[in-house]
C-alpha cells in the first residue's frame, strides 16, 4: 500500500470518527411541554403583553431550581402554517421588567400579532437531573391567541 493511500484511509477515519462524535455529543432528548405540566413540575410561566411597534412581548420566565438549574440556552422557533420550521433564534436571559427579582429568568422575544400561533420557545439544559433535555413550550398553548396579553 502506498503512503498516499495510508494518508486517504487514515483522513477518512479521521473524518468518521469527528463525524460520529460530534453527532453523538449534541444528541438531547426533546419533547413538548403543556402550560399545566411547566407550570406545576418546572415552575415555568408565559405572558405577554404590548410592545409599541414590535408587535407583543412574550416570555417565559423560571427559577433555576431542578431540571432548570442547569439551564444552557433557550431558542425562538418560528414555524410556518404547515408546521414546518422557517426560523431558530437563541435568546439571552434579561430582566423583563426592573422590578423583576434577582433569582427569576426570562427570555424574551416581540412578534406581529398574527405571528403567535407559530412561534414557539425550545428551553435546553444540559447535564440536568433528567438528563440533556429540551422542551418546546408553544405559544398557542399558553397563551389565549384571541386575547394574549396577560400584563398590562
Amino acid at each position: 500500500m502506498s503512503n498516499s493511500h495510508r494518508i486517504l484511509l487514515a483522513m477518512i477515519g479521521c473524518s468518521i470518527f469527528v463525524l460520529f462524535a460530534n453527532s453523538s455529543s449534541a444528541m438531547i432528548s426533546v419533547g413538548t411541554l403543556t402550560r399545566e405540566k411547566a407550570k406545576a413540575k418546572y415552575g415555568i410561566t408565559m405572558r405577554a403583553r404590548k410592545n409599541g411597534d414590535a408587535g407583543i412581548k412574550v416570555w417565559v420566565e423560571f427559577k433555576k431550581e431542578g431540571w432548570l438549574e442547569k439551564f444552557t440556552y433557550a431558542e425562538l422557533r418560528m414555524s410556518n402554517g404547515k408546521g414546518d420550521h422557517m426560523v431558530s433564534a437563541q435568546l439571552q436571559p434579561n430582566p423583563v421588567h426592573h422590578r423583576q427579582p434577582n433569582d427569576v429568568t426570562t427570555v424574551a422575544f416581540s412578534v406581529a400579532p398574527e405571528q403567535l400561533s407559530q412561534c414557539s420557545f425550545l428551553v435546553v439544559c444540559y447535564g440536568s437531573n433528567e438528563g440533556d433535555v429540551g422542551y418546546y413550550l408553544n405559544v398557542k398553548d399558553f397563551l389565549d391567541l384571541s386575547d394574549p396579553i396577560t400584563e398590562k
